[in-house]
């Protein structure tokens, strides 16, 4: 009669049952790093989301505060402005510590170099301006606020021969009087999900 009660592993169980845990051990890492990749991509979208809505809401407060009639030397400061860029004058300034006085304030919109599109913005202060100043501020410093793939700016009309409302692409103050009713931003985030934003002129007098 042969014992065999204590009888040990084989070379190969034991090679079979490390190949095993391995496998568990990395399957388990791998739906470990993935939740964190979700959890970080969570995240990242929330501060954007944020972001987006910040930015957004302080632009539409600097649109609802232009004041009427700012005029520096000989040349009134109106709004004028495209579907990719938007200058106007508001009592509400962005740049922490220019707190005083009137503030000019021009947008623009670019392309990036992923075929998307940027949002930035100047600002500064009207006193600082020179008597003949005009909207060019191609020399100003402009500072990146929002990135998606698309922006756009329309403007809200008053048609007073029709007595009708209608968004038009741009605003030239040669052509169109006063301030238009309202302004219209879109921005398109990456998923192609639109925000809207429509911040109406207290300063209308068009």
């Amino acid at each position: 009669m042969t014992y065999r009660g204590n009888r040990g592993f084989t070379l190969l169980e034991l090679l079979i049952s490390l190949t095993i845990l391995s496998l568990v051990t990395v399957l388990i890492f791998g739906a470990f790093r993935m939740g964190i990749r979700a959890w970080e991509k969570g995240e990242r979208n929330i501060d954007g989301r944020q972001r987006e809505r910040i930015v957004l809401d302080l632009i539409k407060r600097q649109l609802s505060s232009i004041p009427v009639d700012v005029v520096k030397g000989d040349k009134a400061l109106v709004l004028k402005g495209d579907g990719k860029s938007l200058e106007f004058v508001s009592d509400i300034h962005l740049v922490p510590g220019n707190t005083f006085g009137l503030a000019h304030v021009s947008y623009r919109v670019e392309k990036d170099e992923e075929n998307g599109e940027i949002l930035s913005f100047s600002e500064k202060n009207v006193v600082m301006m020179s008597k003949d100043a005009d909207m060019d501020d191609s020399d100003d410093l402009f500072v990146e606020l929002l990135r998606g793939s698309g922006m756009v700016f329309e403007y809200l009309k008053n048609v007073t021969d029709e007595d009708t409302l209608q968004w038009q692409e741009t605003w030239d103050p040669e052509s169109d009087s006063g301030f238009p009713v309202a302004v219209r931003m879109t921005l398109m985030r990456d998923d192609n999900v639109p925000i809207y934003v429509i911040a109406r002129i207290a300063a209308d007098v068009g």
